[in-house]
């Protein structure tokens, strides 16, 4: 489901990206750290950019770079023969960091609710936490859902540009959350229902 559903495809795009990351040496744990920064950069720009202006446009650079990072990670520990239990939970603390970097500047901007922003990232990580925990009792990592990474960046990313075009990035990234939110929350349950699945058979 979402923007999952296009993993294969996005993986076969950044094929040349990572067979270039491998050649220069290029460790899948680097690659983790630098979606990161690229979380980081689109917190930034929401910062930079919650009073209007091309600040704002930083948000979805970041938010794209964050996913091809987090792809390309994955790819190049499997073809390098370099992936680890360690890696998988750098991996994932990276990614849970990287959710708050992006959503937690929200408040920031005028015309954000904050017990809204709040909210959207506690059910961003409770949700995130649930597809771990499945592998953490037997199962497999669960990412069924709506509303996982690559399609809450992607919601973000669009928000960001209609704030800079309509001039209102308030009201842009409040429904960007309401979005989120709603989705997060049809993942949940949709996690809940795989995860009952999953665990049956172990």
């Amino acid at each position: 489901m979402g923007i999952y559903s296009l993993k294969p495809a996005f993986r076969r795009a950044l094929s040349p990206a990572a067979r270039l990351i491998i050649r220069a040496g290029v460790s899948a744990d680097a690659i983790t750290a630098s979606g990161l920064v690229f979380a980081a950069l689109a917190g930034l720009g929401v910062w930079l950019g919650r009073d209007a202006g091309g600040w704002i446009l930083l948000v979805p650079v970041g938010a794209f770079l964050r996913t091809a990072a987090n792809a390309l990670d994955g790819m190049v520990a499997a073809t390098t023969g370099t992936a680890r239990p360690l890696g998988d939970v750098f991996n994932e603390v990276a990614d849970r960091v990287g959710d708050v970097a992006v959503l937690l500047p929200f408040i920031l901007v005028a015309d954000v609710n904050d017990v809204l922003v709040a909210g959207t990232i506690a059910a961003t990580l409770v949700t995130s936490y649930l597809g771990m925990a499945v592998k953490a009792a037997g199962g497999p990592r669960v990412y069924t859902g709506i509303m996982a990474k690559p399609d809450r960046m992607f919601v973000v990313g669009v928000a960001a540009i209609a704030g800079f075009v309509f001039d209102d990035p308030g009201a842009a990234l409040t429904a960007a959350l309401w979005i989120i939110l709603s989705g997060v929350g049809i993942t949940f349950l949709l996690r809940v229902a795989e995860a009952k699945r999953q665990l049956a058979q172990t």
